[in-house]
This record gives C-alpha cells, sequence and structure tokens, in this order.
C-alpha cells in the first residue's frame, strides 16, 4: 500500500508539473528555457530553506543557542528565500491571486492581444517623408508579417508615392498568400490591383486579368458578381489611348449682342431607340450579367417601345438572378412597382410587388420603406384628379 501510494504522489506530482509548464506556455508568451530557469532556480531556494536553514536552526537548537536568536536568523534567511521565490514567480502570482479578484469587477475579460500601429506611418507619409514611411510599414510587418492591412498600405506607398508600380503589385501577391483571408480582402487587393494597372501602367489587358481572378478565385460570391459587372464595363486599350491623347478643345470667338437676337426653337432630337435597342442587346450577348445594359433595355421597352410585359419581364430577370445585391434588388422591386401603378393602373400589383421585399429582408430598413410606400400607392386617376385641381 505503501509502495502505491509513492508511485500515485510521483505520479501526481509530475503530472502537475507538466500542466503547469503547458498552461504557462500556452496562457503566457514565455519559452520553455524560461520556465526550466524559474524551476531550477526555486528548487535551489527551496533546498537552501530545507535543506540548510532547516537543520540549521535545529542544531543551534540543541546546542543552547539563545531561541530569540534563533527566531530571528531563521525568520530573516527564510524570508529573504521566500522572496526571492516571489519575484521569480511574480507573475504567476499575479494571475492566481488577483486575476480572480479582478474577475469580480471586470468580468474576466481577455488580455488584449498585440496589433499593429500605422498613426506613426501615416503622419510620416502626410509630413512628405515617403522613405520613413516604408521603413516604419516595413518595420510593423516584420512584427505581424500576416496583417493584410500593413501589405496594403507598402503597396500603396510604392505605387502611388513612389512610382513603384512593380513593387506595388509584388507586395500584393504576397498579401494574396497570407493566411485566413476574406472575400472582401482579396477582392480589395486585385480591385486596387487594376485600378493601379489602369493609372499608372495604363495596361487594361493587365487590369482585366486581375479583375479576372476575383471571378476564378470566388466563384458565386457577392464579390464575383460585383467583378462580373465591372468586366462588362471594362475599359478598353483603345479608350485609353484615346484619353492619353485627347485633342484640346478649341473655343471660338464669342459673339457680341447674343443676347439680343431672337431665339430660334428647334425640336430636339429623337434619338434612335431602335438602334440604342441593338445595342444593348448585342451588350447583353457579350455579357449576359450586365445589370446596367439589362435595366436600361427594360427602361427602353416600358417608356419608349411601350411593350410593357416585356420591359417587366427584364425586370424580373434582374430580380430573380441568384447572388444579386440587396440594394439593387430593393430598387429594381420599387421601379417594378412604379412602372405598374403608373402604366397599368394596378395598385394591388404593386403593393403585392412591394410586399416581395418584406418577404425577402424581413425586418430590415428596406421593409419598413415598402411598408411606408405601400401606403402611399394610388390610382393613376387620383393623381391626374389632384395634378388638375391644382
Amino acid at each position: 500500500m505503501d509502495i502505491a501510494l509513492h508511485i500515485l504522489e510521483w505520479v501526481g506530482g509530475l503530472g502537475a508539473i507538466g500542466w503547469f509548464f503547458w498552461l504557462r506556455l500556452h496562457r503566457r508568451e514565455g519559452t520553455l528555457g524560461g520556465l526550466i530557469a524559474k524551476f531550477l532556480a526555486s528548487a535551489v531556494l527551496l533546498w537552501i530553506v530545507f535543506g540548510v536553514i532547516v537543520p540549521f536552526l535545529k542544531r543551534a537548537s540543541a546546542d543552547g543557542v539563545a531561541a530569540y536568536v534563533v527566531a530571528m536568523v531563521g525568520a530573516g534567511c527564510t524570508a529573504t528565500c521566500f522572496l526571492l521565490l516571489g519575484v521569480i514567480w511574480r507573475h504567476e502570482m499575479t494571475d492566481w491571486i488577483a486575476a480572480p479578484v479582478g474577475k469580480m469587477f471586470d468580468g474576466g475579460h481577455e488580455e488584449i492581444k498585440p496589433q499593429p500601429f500605422y498613426s506613426h506611418v501615416e503622419a510620416k507619409r502626410m509630413a512628405g517623408d515617403i522613405p520613413g514611411a516604408i521603413a516604419a510599414v516595413r518595420a510593423e510587418l516584420a512584427k505581424f508579417p500576416e496583417d493584410f492591412d500593413g501589405h496594403m498600405r507598402l503597396a500603396a506607398l510604392l505605387a502611388e508615392h513612389s512610382e513603384d508600380l512593380p513593387g506595388a503589385l509584388a507586395i500584393i501577391e504576397d498579401a494574396l498568400r497570407l493566411k485566413a483571408l476574406d472575400p472582401a480582402q482579396i477582392s480589395y487587393a486585385l480591385n486596387t490591383a487594376a485600378d493601379w494597372h489602369l493609372k499608372f501602367g495604363r495596361d487594361s489587358e493587365s487590369a482585366r486579368l486581375a479583375i479576372e481572378r476575383i471571378v476564378t478565385l470566388l466563384p458565386g460570391t457577392g464579390a464575383a458578381l460585383l467583378a462580373e459587372q465591372r468586366l462588362a464595363n471594362h475599359v478598353s486599350q483603345e479608350m485609353l489611348a484615346h484619353e492619353d491623347h485627347r485633342q484640346p478643345i478649341a473655343i471660338p470667338e464669342f459673339e457680341r449682342k447674343l443676347g439680343l437676337r431672337r431665339k430660334k426653337t428647334t425640336a430636339p432630337e429623337k434619338p434612335d431607340i431602335n438602334a440604342e435597342e441593338k445595342r444593348l442587346r448585342d451588350r447583353l450577348a457579350r455579357h449576359p450579367k450586365d445589370w446596367n445594359a439589362r435595366e436600361a433595355l427594360a427602361r427602353l421597352y416600358v417608356e419608349e417601345f411601350e411593350f410593357f410585359e416585356r420591359g417587366l419581364q427584364e425586370l424580373e430577370t434582374l430580380i430573380t438572378a441568384p447572388g444579386q445585391p440587396q440594394r439593387e434588388v430593393v430598387r429594381w422591386l420599387h421601379q417594378k412597382a412604379d412602372w405598374q401603378v403608373k402604366f397599368f393602373n394596378d395598385v394591388t400589383g404593386g403593393r403585392a410587388t412591394l410586399k416581395r421585399i418584406q418577404e425577402l429582408f424581413p425586418n430590415s430598413a428596406a421593409a419598413e420603406r415598402a411598408t411606408v410606400a405601400m401606403m402611399h400607392l394610388q390610382p393613376v386617376s387620383k393623381f391626374e384628379k389632384k395634378k388638375a385641381e391644382e
């Protein structure tokens, strides 16, 4: 039985020491070597107390030394050793003793994790010290190499202030290889790269490839949908060349006494709506997900051709497409309700359309606005009567 108890004591003691080592390494940013040094120093101090001081005091008492002398010497030496132990384990003692008391008042909030700060970087940039700002960002990235914001700040300093576009694009590639990036960060990095290709490199093809990477890396997301919209309206290399070689507009000499001449009223030229329909149809054939082109086609059908059903069908195609942003869906549903009341005098249908906003986005601000809009829908005849009375 005694042997079993001794084995249990050793196993329990070693387990407690191992658990303590793991806990301290997990909760504090210490090293294994530091903990071993603390234990060795503590072992030496405890050996001094129990292996040297206590036997010495026993022998002194047995030899007839005065009790007050033994007490003073023993208390002083023991207190010194335990004071040194307290210095060695001060952080752990604070966690064991003060932390439970602190939790009674602050609820036991976790320690604030270290994070990079870039206020001094912005101060240097605004003061015109671009090399100093770059060095400051690099210093922060050396401490926090996984910080996405730091990579993008460094890339912006290189591209926008140092005219180093290749270096900035290389930093963006490094940022895209960081761990645990969310779709918004990937989209922001690649859209920024596309903007810099257009602005500083005047390279439309490289910008298009950067935007296409968003669609490839984030399929089926809102970021990919927005990237497809940007591709549908992408600036071509010819447009960039035309912008770079734009000729100044010559202003003719101002004609005197222009205000005294009789005004000649001329009828405005009517747009060729057939040509506009063909242009929009061709655009949708190349980019079927182009919101602007499909919405313009729906408006052309309803307001110009008076093909009401066809126009509403085009608008419904936009509304029911998967992954559309809430803001755009709400706007299109309001537009459809307006057309239903204005051209069909269908207040019931308009209210049913607005009710879809409440069903799609319940408990939202858009649903509240739809409720108010439903209350104010009235037949066209009432609007015309009110206008005639005014």
